[in-house]
């Protein structure tokens, strides 16, 4: 399957890791200074680990893939790109390392679970569930790389080790920003005043280390404050005079001062599920984004058979709502690989759009999908908290 889907975006973000290979540094800086000549003018979006990670894995593998490879990465032409007879081998090379990671995760929650028969079944979920598969093979899901390094952090704090955990998330950060909203919620975790303190300051001043190299007018624009970033804070309502409330902050606000007022230590993982829960119930997400709950929710489905028709309805919708953006692909441009005819057919968003305002429907399944992940939410702090 990896080999056979294909999303513009993998073949993006790689192209522009691949200036690593040719010595450039800041690639924020080198994008925007050289965007008239470069084929693609695509700014990076990602964050610093991301592009060195990229970057040193196509300097191992580049010299197998031949000199092709580089002239297809950086090929303007969506046509002959899909119909290079090699692309399959490209989207397996590229690929592989979430094959890798993907394994890795599962077998952390293999670890995370104490009962046997419930860690095999979060092992199964996580690798034979559709949904991740699509997310991670189908999309390439770059988000794979901070995962890995979340759940690495549910670990070590069950194992106690909150300075650890905090300073992955602080490293996870360094590849997409969200790991750092999870850390208020382990701060409050910690034994006394001085712990909380340094437990918010650890994953900031990692992150700030990776990003203090590339601070620029650039390196602003194109990742810190690009949509990728501020998406999670966009849905907002006016209170009047240019003043909004900002939607996803208030649930993740009521979250926190929740946590606060609680005399116990706090279940970590519930809160962890109901931030992201929240922002994807209450922002226009991304598809790749369901990737960073995903682990989560697999450790609630082995744990809690009760909640397998609430989180699998939930989750169905959560797939669907991002079919129906107007995005051909998120669909029918998958397919290009087999035959550039598939461009004629018509997405779901055509196809309903004659019968029905798509858009209407992508908000009715996106307040379903919010109703029932409140109910979730409720369920797991009164059962698990």
């Amino acid at each position: 399957m990896a080999a056979f889907f294909f999303h513009p975006d993998i073949k993006t973000f790689n192209y522009q890791a691949s200036f690593l290979k040719q010595g450039v540094f800041n690639i924020y800086s080198y994008l925007v200074d050289n965007k008239a000549r470069l084929p693609l003018k695509d700014n990076f979006v990602y964050f610093p680990l991301t592009y060195f990670t990229l970057g040193g894995y196509q300097a191992a593998i580049s010299p197998i893939l031949g000199r092709g490879f580089d002239s297809w990465l950086g090929n303007p032409d969506s046509a002959t790109m899909v119909t290079n007879p090699n692309i399959f081998g490209y989207m397996l090379a590229l690929k592989l390392p979430y094959l890798v990671l993907d394994i890795l995760v599962a077998y952390m929650l293999l670890k995370f679970i104490e009962d046997r028969k419930k860690a095999q079944k979060a092992f199964l979920i996580w690798l034979f569930n559709p949904i991740t598969i699509i997310l991670i093979y189908v999309y390439g899901n770059i988000d794979i790389f901070p995962v890995v390094l979340t759940v690495f952090s549910l670990l070590l704090i069950k194992k106690d080790k909150l300075k650890s955990a905090v300073a992955i998330l602080g490293l996870a950060a360094g590849f997409k920003l969200y790991p750092l909203l999870l850390v208020p919620f382990l701060a409050l975790a910690g034994k006394n005043t001085k712990e909380k303190i340094w437990l918010v300051a650890i994953p900031f001043l990692i992150f700030g280390a990776i990003c203090v190299p590339f601070l620029s007018g650039a390196f602003v624009q194109s990742a810190l404050i690009s949509g990728l970033t501020t998406g999670t804070f966009s849905p907002s309502f006016s209170v009047g005079f240019g003043e909004s409330i900002i939607v996803g902050l208030v649930g993740m606000t009521v979250l926190f001062f929740y946590e606060m007022l609680i005399n116990k230590k706090p279940n970590v993982l519930i809160y962890w599920i109901a931030l992201l829960m929240i922002i994807f119930s209450f922002s226009h997400f991304h598809i790749q984004w369901l990737l960073w709950v995903a682990p989560f929710i697999t450790i609630i489905l082995a744990e809690d058979s009760d909640l397998t028709l609430l989180i699998s309805s939930v989750s169905v919708m959560a797939v669907a709502i991002p079919l129906l953006y107007e995005d051909r692909f998120m669909t029918m441009g998958l397919l290009r690989t087999f035959s550039l005819y598939y461009d004629m057919l018509p997405t779901p968003f055509v196809v309903i759009q004659r019968v029905f305002d798509p858009y209407n429907l992508q908000s009715i399944l996106h307040s379903m999908m919010a109703g029932g992940t409140l109910v979730m939410i409720y369920r797991l702090f009164k059962v698990k908290s």
